[in-house]
């Protein structure tokens, strides 16, 4: 007999605790990466107001030099708004012009988003068609047809009120026509 030879697996394996020591090496890592970015991100955003916002030389001015000042600086902050507000409103406007178009890109090539659908749970008691079947042979005919109209008896007597006030109201009707083609008549022979 041969001696057994044992299949080595491929890779490498680790045992759980160095998995979790690599995992928190990696994590840490990441943090410290993260947090140079940051700090990269916030030095350029300093560099970036230095250059747009120059120092506020106040020293050594009077009080009618500090109020000019003031309203130099309150004409600068309302002109900067005006301009957040204008592109804040441009964004808005251009936010909604790519919806719309991704809208038409999607009809033409006839992709549409599908909505998500709620998960419903299964009912444990499902009918079967034997079941169906019983359930509606239980069912009693009334012997009237559901749609059925009622006859009225009422609806062949008419009072005799009813009668007379339809006919006045036919009458009262063709009086008005007879007047208007007799205003037209004056009208024409007035011309």
């Amino acid at each position: 007999m041969p001696p057994k030879q044992v299949k080595k697996k491929k890779g490498i394996s680790l045992t759980p605790e160095k998995k979790k020591l690599l995992k928190q090496l990696i994590m840490q890592k990441a943090a410290e990466e993260l947090k140079k970015q940051q700090e990269k991100e916030a030095d350029e955003k300093r560099v970036a107001v230095a250059a747009r916002v120059p120092k506020l030389e106040i020293d050594g001015l009077d009080e009618s030099g500090l109020q000019k000042k003031v309203k130099e600086l309150y004409v600068t902050v309302c002109r900067l708004e005006e301009e957040k507000y204008d592109w804040e409103g441009r964004l808005g406007r251009q936010t909604e012009e790519i919806n719309e178009l991704n809208i038409k890109v999607n009809d033409i090539k006839g992709k549409f988003s599908k909505p998500m659908l709620k998960k419903v749970a299964k009912k444990s008691t499902k009918l079967t068609s034997k079941s169906k079947l019983t359930s509606f042979a239980n069912l009693k005919s009334t012997g009237q047809s559901k749609f059925a109209l009622e006859p009225d008896k009422d609806e062949e007597k008419k009072p005799d009120w009813g009668v007379d006030s339809l006919t006045k109201h036919k009458d009262d009707e063709a009086a008005p026509a007879e007047e208007e083609a007799e205003e037209e008549e004056e009208e024409e022979e007035e011309e």
